[in-house]
């Protein structure tokens, strides 16, 4: 079992500058390096304040100087938004500022208000996805390569820049049925989210992940599939239902996005809710959220339900004080990881077994 910890670097405040929401960033990722985390994801969105980072590999290389072992991943690069020839060259240039601690999460992207910008239309997002990462998968793993395809027309090119692993481990992120078949064909870990939802939505996602993966004509037996869920240690209610309202705002702004409500007021999405959202009583009783107790129940659950190898954990959202955000994860490390381990017999994070 492994736990990674994803940061959004998402901006709920106007006072919030981009300074500010990095650096806290980057401080969770090295108390998370020191706790034993394997690895630290970084997303990629464009034009809202539900992230203000357009670049996980400018993050990945931000952080590679103050971490020592932990991972540093892209959650996800959107493949259909890149020239590959260019991505091909700085994945191997960030690999080696990491030296070999990149990690490349892959996906095909969700929100039609970033698509809209690059003047690409979503619906051939995953077709042209699967290309780009034809060419990176390509290109990194041979002294010379070339490709032609649909999209893209990649001419005979010696590689002189290559990767330390010599090839970034590479993991499919998504709902998209394309890219988890594509995950099945080649092998690469999936990785889901479950926002706000409980632990029968989780097992729904996974149940989803298998009828793609069997018809991809891979044995669902064999998938490796990971989870990003909202996670806060406290002994506190009201402190937990505090995390709660900043999840809520990233679930809001994420549901905004996805269903076209993407009106700015001075920068800022509006906070919307939805019909259907759960109460914040609900959303912390469906998340590993409260006492260590609680949190390692929740978290062995899921892995018993779902399967899950990997949990990628929200740990710092919304306006939440970075001080109490801190404080959560040292308590995760220090209180909830050997709950987990105890309970589930085995080691919770390649750190912890060496």
């Amino acid at each position: 079992m492994e736990f990674g910890i994803f940061n959004l670097l998402s901006r709920r405040l106007e006072s919030q500058t981009i300074n500010q929401i990095v650096e806290q960033a980057a401080e969770t990722v090295k108390l998370a390096d020191q706790a034993g985390f394997t690895t630290a994801w970084f997303p990629e969105h464009h034009y809202s304040n539900y992230s203000i980072a357009p670049s996980p590999l400018m993050m990945c290389a931000f952080c590679a100087p103050t971490t020592r072992r932990i991972k540093l991943g892209t959650a996800i690069v959107i493949g259909t938004l890149y020239q590959p020839a260019r991505l091909l060259s700085e994945v191997a240039f960030v690999d080696g500022m990491t030296d070999g601690r990149l990690v490349l999460g892959f996906g095909s992207g969700y929100q039609p208000h970033e698509f809209k910008r690059f003047g690409i239309d979503l619906q051939h997002s995953p077709d042209i996805t699967e290309e780009v990462l034809d060419i990176v998968e390509g290109g990194l793993t041979n002294d010379s390569f070339e490709y032609h395809g649909k999209h893209f027309d990649f001419p005979h090119t010696y590689m002189a820049l290559r990767p330390v692993q010599p090839m970034p481990e590479v993991w499919i992120a998504g709902n998209n049925a394309q890219m988890q078949r594509r995950a099945a064909r080649s092998g690469y870990p999936l990785i889901v989210s479950a926002l706000v939802k409980d632990i029968d939505f989780v097992a729904s996602l996974r149940e989803t992940a298998e009828r793609n993966w069997n018809d991809a004509g891979v044995d669902p037996a064999n998938m490796r599939l990971a989870t990003l869920r909202f996670a806060y240690v406290t002994d506190d209610h009201g402190d937990a239902l505090e995390f709660g309202d900043s999840a809520r705002f990233q679930y809001r702004l994420a549901r905004n996005l996805r269903f076209r409500k993407e009106e700015l007021e001075e920068g800022l999405l509006p906070e919307v809710p939805f019909e259907d959202e759960p109460t914040l009583e609900e959303l912390v009783a469906n998340n590993p959220i409260g006492d260590p107790e609680t949190v390692a129940e929740r978290i062995v659950e899921e892995v018993r339900r779902v399967g899950s190898f990997h949990m990628s954990l929200y740990m710092h959202v919304g306006s939440m004080p970075l001080e109490k955000s801190m404080r959560s994860i040292e308590r995760f490390a220090a209180e909830v990881m050997p709950l987990v381990e105890k309970e589930l017999g085995e080691p919770v994070t390649a750190a912890a077994a060496e």
